[in-house]
């Protein structure tokens, strides 16, 4: 190890804690994170006992004899201890662990093993572990300056974010620094990869042949759970082996049955792999691999590990099974490099991939493409026979119904030809999704605004018919349409409750989750219109958790989404923060797909202040809108495109009327008015024109008003950038805060604090300031809900 190496602060103090107290420590991490030089620069100038399991067997008396009475402890380190498998040295060092005259310090790569944990529940060790082993922003600043190489604000970003405090891989690049290199991705890479062979010369050469072995197969994949390292090993003790290997150092991580290797871990593995196996035996364990994710449905994984096989066969039928499931559930997004590589006869051969490539291209805004193969499978279903027109004949009214780029006006008249078209001969509809995963049924696969102001005659005329068309996948369909609809235009709230809930019971009965979705998503936002946040937040835990049961895995990115906007609302960007580093790029490529998600990132940008991205990301929204005739996203882009547009200091005005005027021919209110304090200050100052002008109904400008201002009192720091913290006030500036919350006016203030109205008046208007609030009860709400009174 580097001797400028850098101890960090919380590992040192962690030391320094243990010595005083006297407690056993126990310091583990992986390969690099500078375990062993960390205590010899704490020990330097001490004498003590050095014993490496590395470097077994010990002398005779390496193990210092008891010396009871004796004044000072002796202080014995044992590192490696990942490698000790001796039961007796293990009886040794748990007796020598129990003594009074020594103060023992463990180093291992792994954590706590079985063998030692009773003795630290017993005795409480003080553990140190690799995030406390991380060189931080700090350390790093140090360490270059002590071997005197210059950096700048962007080489320490970088190295914060790639070097993960890892003190070997910091010392490699400072030593391509000196040389004139600079941190980026190319000298990211070149050291990634100098570490992997060290890992793979170094490391793993001390490993277990057979834990090696294992390792080195199920490496041909990302993450595994034991069946699947089953499938792909053939071995019957994978438990063993994998609580073997979490005792062999501190590189794999377990959650919820799924194992992960470091990145830098498994591409050594591979590299050891290939020239031990050989790509042909490779090859085998990756075709392991890809049919154990083909029998469970895992259609993504299994086609790139059967793309590396080279097995075209077999790509070909997970093709058309993904084509067989609707869009919300299938991969025709993630795949669609695959289906346009097929040969366009493969395809013509199928009707199932000649529906899948209509609803592909339909999907990528391509109308012209989409209607070229929808052609082909019209022509291809006159003259099939049998089973296989059936087949045809099924998927082509699927598309009449599903292909977003027709929108939603024909519809109704596609459904009421279905029963004599498919039912009445025998056949039946493929699997539909209504709402392509979103928390909506108005505004989900299709746009459906045009049927809300006939609402409830339209549930009871044609409502039995579309439960009818769709089977299981519209139960519950209609009662949350109508819930939805009543809820966007402000009706009785018990009323909504009660379809939405009556809905969601449907769908228990033999539903789908997709439907549900909708319906607690829409039961959501009304308990959050209405200040119940904690109702609202178990009510989505419940589902959340329901959805991972019944292993409904695509609805969980836009459940993630909804609770990301339930953070934005009450101001909590830290939580915003965490999503934003799991949402969709926009700019790598954009999927009408992610549209909820998208939206959500829309909001993110404008609570942190990301003008130029927000509206950006907006015109993409507003183009699919378009392309797609989807109302609703366009008054919402409209809508959030006008605040963006106002808070960048660009005109505005007209987009707002535009979206007000769209929005109230629907009679829809909480499209807007759910938007509260970022849309609030744009309806103030519209709102004398707006009720001059007499172009929107009095009532209904009355209850958007009323609503939006509601709403923005109650959650004062919607879409607004990082409000203050407790630190950034003095104590004269929250006495004054608090006093305010109490009732007392400016005068009484003054005079229990001893000072003049004019400094109280200072104080306030800086508090305000700083949390973005334009009054005292924006303040004092904003300031309650980060805690500061």
């Amino acid at each position: 190890m580097d001797q400028n190496y850098i101890a960090p602060t919380a590992a040192l103090k962690k030391l320094k804690k243990a010595r005083s107290l006297p407690q056993t420590v126990y310091l583990y991490g992986a390969t690099g994170y500078g375990k062993t030089e960390l205590v010899r620069q704490y020990l330097s100038g001490r004498r003590y006992t050095y014993l490496s399991c590395e470097e077994l067997p010990w002398e005779d008396g390496a193990l210092p004899a008891e010396e009871p009475g004796r004044q000072n402890r002796r202080v014995v380190v044992i590192d490696d201890l990942h490698r000790l498998k001796s039961e007796e040295l293990r009886r040794e060092i748990l007796a020598l662990e129990e003594r009074e005259d020594i103060w023992l310090i463990l180093i291992s790569r792994s954590p706590l093993p079985a063998w030692l944990m009773p003795q630290h529940i017993k005795s409480v060790f003080v553990v140190i572990s690799e995030k406390d082993l991380r060189m931080g922003r700090s350390e790093i600043a140090a360490y270059l300056e002590s071997r005197g190489i210059a950096y700048t604000e962007e080489d320490m970003r970088l190295l914060e974010v790639t070097a993960e405090g890892n003190a070997y891989i910091l010392h490699h690049v400072a030593l391509r620094m000196k040389e004139g290199l600079s941190p980026g991705s190319e000298l990211h890479a070149e050291i990634w990869d100098a570490f992997a062979v060290y890992l793979e010369n170094v490391v793993l050469v001390r490993w277990d042949s057979d834990l090696l072995e294992f390792l080195m197969q199920v490496s041909v994949v990302d993450e595994f759970t034991l069946e699947l390292a089953e499938m792909i090993s053939g071995n019957l003790h994978v438990t063993a082996l994998l609580e073997r290997a979490a005792e062999a150092g501190n590189f794999m991580t377990q959650e919820d049955g799924v194992y992960r290797l470091r990145p830098v871990l498994i591409q050594a593995l591979r590299n050891r792999a290939l020239k031990l196996y050989g790509r042909e035996r490779v090859q085998d364990f990756k075709y392991n691999a890809a049919l154990y994710y083909e029998m469970h449905d895992e259609v993504v994984p299994a086609l790139k590990l059967f793309e590396e096989c080279g097995k075209t066969e077999r790509i070909k039928n997970l093709l058309i099974r993904n084509a067989r499931m609707n869009p919300g559930n299938g991969h025709y997004y993630e795949l669609r490099r695959y289906y346009f590589n097929l040969d366009e006869r493969e395809i013509a051969d199928s009707p199932v991939l000649m529906a899948g490539m209509s609803m592909l291209c339909s999907m990528l805004m391509d109308g012209e493409k989409s209607e070229y193969w929808y052609e082909k499978l019209k022509a291809y279903a006159a003259n099939a026979k049998g089973g296989i027109r059936r087949e045809a004949q099924s998927r082509l009214a699927y598309l009449d119904i599903g292909l977003p780029h027709r929108g939603s006006r024909d519809v109704l008249a596609v459904m009421k030809n279905i029963p004599a078209l498919l039912f009445d001969k025998g056949n039946c509809l493929p699997e539909f999704s209504v709402t392509s995963n979103l928390p909506s049924t108005m505004n989900g696969g299709k746009d459906f605004c045009h049927w809300s102001p006939d609402d409830t005659k339209l549930a009871k005329t044609v409502g039995p018919l579309v439960e009818r068309v769709l089977g299981r996948y519209g139960q519950g369909l209609v009662k949350a349409a109508l819930g939805e609809s009543q809820y966007e235009k402000g009706g009785d709230d018990y009323t909504v409750m009660a379809l939405l809930t009556r809905a969601q019971m449907e769908t228990e009965q033999g539903g789908t989750m997709e439907i549900a979705f909708a319906a607690v998503g829409v039961r959501i936002r009304l308990a959050m219109l209405k200040g119940e946040r904690q109702a609202a937040r178990e009510l989505l835990a419940s589902f959340e958790q329901s959805a991972k049961q019944n292993r409904a895995v695509q609805l969980l990115p836009n459940i993630q989404a909804l609770k990301c906007r339930m953070e934005l609302w009450e101001g909590n960007l830290d939580g915003v923060e965490r999503w934003m580093k799991t949402a969709p790029d926009e700019d790598v490529e954009f999927c009408s797909l992610e549209r909820y998600r998208y939206l959500t990132k829309v909001r993110c940008y404008l609570a942190n202040g990301e003008y130029m991205k927000a509206q950006a990301l907006l015109e993409k929204l507003r183009y699919y809108a378009e392309q797609t005739n989807r109302p609703y996203v366009r008054m919402e882009t409209g809508l959030l495109s006008a605040i963006t547009k106002e808070r960048a200091g660009g005109p505005w005005q007209d987009e707002l009327a535009a979206v007000l005027r769209e929005a109230e021919s629907y009679r829809f209110l909480r499209l807007i008015t759910e938007e509260g304090a970022a849309v609030w200050p744009l309806l103030q100052r519209e709102k004398k024109a707006m009720q001059s002008a007499g172009t929107l109904d009095k009532d209904w400008l009355r209850r958007v008003l009323d609503e939006a201002a509601e709403v923005s009192r109650r959650y004062p720091l919607y879409l607004k950038k990082r409000a203050a913290a407790s630190t950034d006030f003095g104590g004269t500036a929250l006495t004054i805060l608090r006093l305010q919350a109490d009732g007392l006016s400016v005068n009484q203030i003054a005079q229990r604090l001893e000072l003049k109205p004019d400094n109280v008046k200072y104080h306030i208007k800086e508090n305000y300031r700083k949390l973005s609030a334009d009054n005292k009860a924006d303040a004092l709400l904003a300031a309650r809900s980060l805690g500061l009174i």
